[in-house]
Formats: structure tokens, C-alpha cells, sequence
């Protein structure tokens, strides 16, 4: 399994940070485009998610990440169905979901620490 240097996987934390708060921002404003219903406040709601989830990416645990991954794979379905033109989010949600996914299946610094391999 290749090595992922702790530098460049926390800049993959943080892109994906990013990521998540746009991804939040742009389903929160979506209330002022569309008529307020149960699917545009539920929708928001998901948003507001995706905000709380971009703090959290701030730090160093992999709760975070697997939280934003389990949250972005929701989308996934969205996107097979024929009849809804994909929107921007979702297509932000699947490279955040690829994203974390990726940094989820990369060993941690303490987890090469302790099979014995040597931190770079």
C-alpha cells in the first residue's frame, strides 16, 4: 500500500474540508431559489450537515471523514435517475465521496508506527 506522506494528507483533509463547506453553502442557499417545501428544507437540512461536517474535517480524527463520505454516497443514487438533471452539488459530492474514501483506506502515521514502518 503506497505511503502517504502526513503533509499531503492533510491537504487532502483540508481540500475536502473545502469541499464539504461549499457543498454545504450551495444546499443551504437553495432555499431562497426554490419554493419552501418539505423537499427544499430537508435539503437544507443536509447542508447544515455538510457545514458541521467541514468543521470537523478541521481536525485529525477519521470520524469526520467517514461521516462526509457516508453523507456525499447519498447522491449516489440521485445521479442514476434519469429523470433528474444532476446538479453541481452532486457532482462536488462525489469527488468529496472519492475523496474520502481515498483517505479513509490510507494507513494513518500511528497505524505505520506501530507495524513498524518508519513515519516520513
Amino acid at each position: 500500500m503506497p505511503i502517504v506522506r502526513p503533509r499531503l494528507r492533510e491537504r487532502l483533509r483540508l481540500l475536502a474540508m473545502l469541499l464539504a463547506l461549499t457543498i454545504g453553502i450551495m444546499l443551504v442557499t437553495q432555499l431562497w431559489r426554490q419554493p419552501l417545501t418539505e423537499a427544499s428544507l430537508a435539503t437544507a437540512g443536509r447542508g447544515v450537515l455538510f457545514i458541521l461536517l467541514s468543521l470537523g474535517l478541521m481536525g485529525t480524527r477519521r470520524l469526520s471523514v467517514g461521516l462526509a463520505a457516508l453523507l456525499c454516497s447519498v447522491s449516489v443514487p440521485g445521479l442514476l435517475a434519469v429523470n433528474d438533471p444532476p446538479q453541481l452539488s452532486d457532482g462536488l459530492e462525489i469527488v468529496t465521496l472519492l475523496l474520502c474514501a481515498g483517505l479513509l483506506l490510507t494507513p494513518s502515521v500511528n497505524a505505520q508506527r506501530e507495524a513498524g514502518g518508519r513515519p516520513v
